[in-house]
């Protein structure tokens, strides 16, 4: 039998998420005092529950930079997902981030792999992600990961990520928002203003590649070759080849990437 206990808790749960939706679909910005750290991660703790499968488990850490403090999300088999404040000693992967970073997730403002884009390893992104040390990154771990930081930051159901500028970040030369990251897939909305250039000659990928072009007109560098891109065209760019995307129009210049394959 369900307690009331229970249901009182869902439902509390559920009004808060209810109101943060409302709160992006209108267009306005939560009070920062409005809605804490603690109440951000229940949101997205009950909705995970939903999402995973019986037999998944994992102990998460976030370090909350401007709070400076910490928390810590368990879930254990038969999805029983709690949040404790404290670390946990037995925490596999940690989360830094800001308050403010962390609403804007929660609000579906920021997609989490936005959050922690990076251009180069030393960066530090307003989300910043760590494994336990010496755990190494196995394909059962990198997909326990992304379950997680797919899942887990995403209190919609079905999942909604938003594209625009507004919910971009400035990474690799571009504005990106992260779409879909899983063992051996990639994807990414980039979207590109006169001046600015995604990628430099170099920047290579042991891996296949695409670019599909859905606004606008520009140039791209595929391996040796440079060719005008424009809306309605895709191209597909062979392993270890530069790929350099930029334009000279006042519009904007938007594209979808993939990547696949091992290593991506």
């Amino acid at each position: 039998m369900i307690s009331f206990r229970y249901v009182l808790k869902f439902a509390l749960v559920f009004v808060l998420f209810q109101f943060l939706f409302a709160q992006t679909s209108s267009g306005q910005s939560l009070n920062p005092e409005a809605i804490d750290v603690h109440d951000m991660l229940e949101t997205m703790a009950e909705v995970f529950k939903s999402k995973i499968d019986e037999d998944f488990s994992a102990i998460v850490q976030f370090d909350i930079r401007d709070k400076k403090e910490s928390w810590h999300v368990m879930v254990e088999k038969g999805q029983n997902v709690t949040v404790e404040k404290g670390p946990h000693k037995n925490a596999r992967f940690f989360f830094s981030t800001t308050s403010d970073t962390l609403r804007l997730i929660c609000e579906g403002k920021m997609t989490a792999m936005t959050a922690a884009g990076k251009a180069t390893g030393s960066d530090q992104a307003p989300l910043d992600l760590k494994l336990a040390q010496g755990l190494e990154f196995t394909p059962e771990n990198k997909t326990q990961f992304y379950t997680f930081l797919y899942h887990f930051f995403n209190p919609s159901i079905p999942e909604r990520i938003l594209l625009g500028e507004e919910y971009s970040r400035s990474v690799h030369g571009g504005n990106v928002v992260v779409l879909y990251y899983h063992p051996g897939f990639r994807s990414a909305w980039y979207l590109l203003k006169k001046g600015e250039k995604l990628n430099e000659p170099g920047d290579t990928n042991p891996f296949p590649q695409a670019f599909i072009f859905i606004e606008g007109e520009g140039f791209a560098k595929i391996g040796d070759k440079t060719v005008e891109v424009k809306k309605g065209e895709s191209y597909y760019i062979p392993p270890n080849s530069d790929h350099v995307v930029w334009t000279e129009s006042d519009e904007p210049l938007i594209l979808i990437f993939l990547a696949w394959g091992d290593g991506a």
